[in-house]
């Protein structure tokens, strides 16, 4: 969006790189506090995993198809409060998913205790367990919650400051701790004796995913995109910023981070040869794009980049974008995102990447907002867990170019997932099917640059958490991280909790009294 000045500034206060979530974030509160922040986007839009693409009068999101912490008191909605306007509304889900395979077919809404009595009724033998696990999960969803008020980082805190949260974070985790170190299978058995209600989580990777999901669910803490899809968000924060003065400007991508002669960020340097002068440069990109492509040799120290290059990343995805000529609930679909697994496939299969057996997770988005499709028509999205180097870098060429051999290799694995949505949904899919645009792992590295078209960055595991792939400040001084690899964990929330993170370390620096204001507003203290 270059709504407001397409002119590239000689120099700024802040220069951001990416316009996902988290940079458009950081720039909207740096705009806000008086500050002139310049966005560059090498796409043709914003919102990176925010981003959507229309076809024929549809309308799709790119990936994000359910959000957490945008309700009333939850971090995200409180960091759009305090930049003020009619932001964007997520409203509540109701039916949140529907676990389903050829042995089961469960449904969890904002009401847990109705999937819960269901497992009780059908498996009674394990009643005493089931109450404890949904209890247990009501339990962690309260938890949970207290988290809105503790997102502030550490690297901004007094020594006082950060003595107190470590306390307090101890004291928080300790009740926890058995979800994140109990291996899910052994803990699944501590709650079901049965085989039949372990199941139904059976493509969960941690005990601690499946705690989660239900805590939120009991939480209230599931919210659907707001009206006009996840787009919306970052259309909404782009304005903001151009309405503060700032500017976002798209196709322009930077190559390059200049370093002062006491190595110091300065600027950028941009693939059509302009240079920008700034204080800070925060960067919300691919972090491993950022520390081996945009800096100078030996500026990363070698141990960094040798834990970057083989940390664990979430993986990419694979995605088919259906436009149909009825509506979804005509075929059998609901405003729940289905969990489609196979019950005799093992756990480590369920993302292994094969079609016929890895988990598939199927949305209606135009059932929760209509505008998304014409009148009397709707989309359904199908996405599934997806390796960037399976097949071969999926049958690309020489560069990961992609010719003939890729087109059809990415058509059958996309005919497979279709099929096994007939089989389980709905039977006469094909038959309304008016537009059809498939994505891979290739086409999600082209578009936001993140490595092997991971979807969220790094994972919150015990390796990545040694080798401190999650951080804000990097070698150089004045870059910071504010994407996705500033927190470990996926998803939007993570994305603009580390955008806000890295504002408020400028602010500190530059900008005393909004530093005070958005800390109170982490702290839960704000206005």
């Amino acid at each position: 969006m270059e709504k407001q000045d397409r002119q590239i500034p000689d120099s700024c206060d802040v220069v951001v790189i990416g316009a996902g979530g988290g940079g458009l974030t950081a720039a909207a509160l740096l705009a806000q506090a008086g500050l002139k922040a310049v966005v560059f986007e090498a796409d043709a839009q914003v919102g990176g995993y925010l981003a959507g693409f229309d076809r024929r009068g549809f309308h799709f999101n790119t990936s994000v198809e359910w959000l957490n912490q945008c309700a009333p008191g939850g971090f995200v909605h409180n960091i759009f409060r305090h930049l003020g306007g009619d932001f964007p509304v997520c409203p509540p889900m109701r039916r949140i998913r529907r676990f389903k395979s050829e042995a089961f077919d469960y449904l969890l809404t904002d009401h847990p205790e109705e999937l819960r009595d269901a497992l009780i009724r059908d498996f009674p033998e394990d009643a005493v367990g089931i109450r404890a696990f949904f209890r247990d999960a009501e339990r962690l969803g309260e938890r949970l919650r207290l988290l809105d008020k503790k997102t502030m980082a550490r690297v901004t805190m007094s020594w006082h400051e950060k003595l107190v949260r470590g306390l307090e974070m101890l004291c928080w985790s300790l009740p926890i701790i058995r979800y994140v170190r109990t291996p899910i299978d052994k803990g699944l058995r501590r709650y079901f004796r049965s085989a039949g209600p372990r199941a139904i989580f059976n493509s969960h990777e941690s005990l601690m995913a499946v705690m989660v999901s239900l805590a939120w669910a009991s939480s209230g803490n599931v919210q659907a995109c707001p009206a006009g899809g996840s787009a919306a968000l970052a259309n909404w924060l782009a304005e903001y910023i151009g309405a503060n003065r700032s500017q976002v400007l798209v196709n322009r991508r930077v190559e390059q981070v200049l370093l002062d002669d006491r190595g110091r960020a300065c600027g950028v340097a941009l693939a059509d040869g302009s240079r920008v002068g700034a204080t800070y440069v925060i960067a919300a990109c691919d972090l491993q794009t950022l520390y081996e492509k945009m800096l100078p040799a030996g500026v990363i120290p070698q141990k960094l980049l040798q834990s970057l290059r083989a940390a664990d990343l979430y993986s990419s995805y694979f995605s088919v974008y259906l436009g149909l000529d009825c509506s979804p609930a005509e075929l059998g679909f609901g405003e729940e995102a289905i969990h489609l697994t196979r019950a005799d496939v093992p756990r480590a299969e369920q993302s292994g990447g094969d079609p016929a057996r890895t988990m598939i997770a199927i949305n209606a988005p135009s059932l929760r907002d209509s505008s998304l499709a014409p009148p009397g028509k709707g989309t359904l999205t199908i996405h599934c867990p997806a390796c960037f180097e399976a097949a071969e870098r999926w049958r690309t060429g020489e560069g990961l170019t992609r010719g003939a051999a890729y087109q059809r290799h990415k058509d059958a694995f996309a005919e497979a997932l279709i099929d096994r949505v007939v089989a389980a949904i709905a039977p006469r899919l094909r038959e309304h099917i008016e537009v059809k645009e498939i994505a891979t792992p290739i086409t999600y590295w082209r578009y936001t640059g993140n490595t092997k078209g991971s979807m969220s960055g790094a994972k919150p595991t015990a390796k990545n958490i040694r080798a401190k792939i999650a951080h804000y400040q990097t070698p150089v001084p004045h870059l910071l991280v504010g994407g996705h690899y500033g927190e470990y964990g996926g998803g939007v929330p993570m994305a603009i909790k580390a955008g806000t993170n890295a504002s408020l370390i400028v602010l500190q620096a530059l900008k005393p009294e909004a530093y005070r204001q958005l800390r109170d507003v982490l702290n839960g203290n704000g206005k």
